[in-house]
């Protein structure tokens, strides 16, 4: 009796390290597509108490630089290379971006560098990769004020859901306009899922 429960002790033991060994070797992102299509249906652009918020839809495009993110800080994993906001918006206008016109500097911004800031969750069940969106430029005009916002760098999570699929939040971060005479304001929401460009397979994301 006592050699069976040394045994299953032993087998107890050599399952868990087992267990903490694939955790521990689970170095890496993997991403089904590397060129992607997000919507937020709205974006939202608001004071910091919420008045005079401008909601629109907005789309971005992309791409991963590989197939497999690294759990490397601050490593540049891919650009934002096209971003749109639908019109017309509620609450007044915006505009993302993409140096059309509109733009009240007609100046483009993009592309906007992703880069990697950490994940949410306990390894091997990961909820979410955090990413900072590195100068992104978005415009706003409530009828009220007129503002352009650029921060040097604002939060977002890509969260992965239950079936691998994956959603943006943007971070909730202040920010100061850096043109016009709006106050500070924020970003806002939570995008539909990360989809292929070009087509309506969503992009999954697992641990590797």
């Amino acid at each position: 009796m006592r050699t069976t429960k040394l045994a299953v002790a032993a087998l107890s033991a050599a399952a868990l390290l087992a267990s903490l060994a694939g955790s521990a070797s689970a170095r890496n992102f993997s991403v089904t597509n590397r060129n992607f299509r997000v919507t937020w249906t709205p974006l939202i652009t608001a004071e910091p108490f919420g008045f005079f918020s401008v909601r629109c839809n907005v789309t971005m495009e992309g791409s991963f630089h590989e197939n497999t993110i690294p759990k490397v800080l601050e490593s540049l994993i891919g650009y934002i290379t096209r971003a749109i906001a639908s019109h017309p918006c509620t609450n007044g206008e915006g505009w993302v971006w993409n140096g059309s016109e509109g733009a009240l500097t007609g100046a483009s911004s993009l592309p906007w560098h992703m880069r990697y800031a950490g994940f949410t969750g306990t390894l091997p069940g990961i909820t979410g990769i955090e990413i900072h969106l590195i100068r992104p430029k978005i415009s706003i005009n409530n009828g009220i004020c007129l503002g352009t916002y650029q921060p040097e760098s604002h939060g977002a999570t890509i969260n992965v859901l239950t079936d691998r699929s994956s959603t943006i939040t943007l971070g909730t971060e202040s920010m100061s306009a850096i043109e016009g005479n709006c106050p500070s304001g924020r970003f806002g929401g939570t995008s539909n899922r990360i989809t292929l460009l070009g087509t309506t397979t969503a992009i999954s994301v697992s641990l590797i």
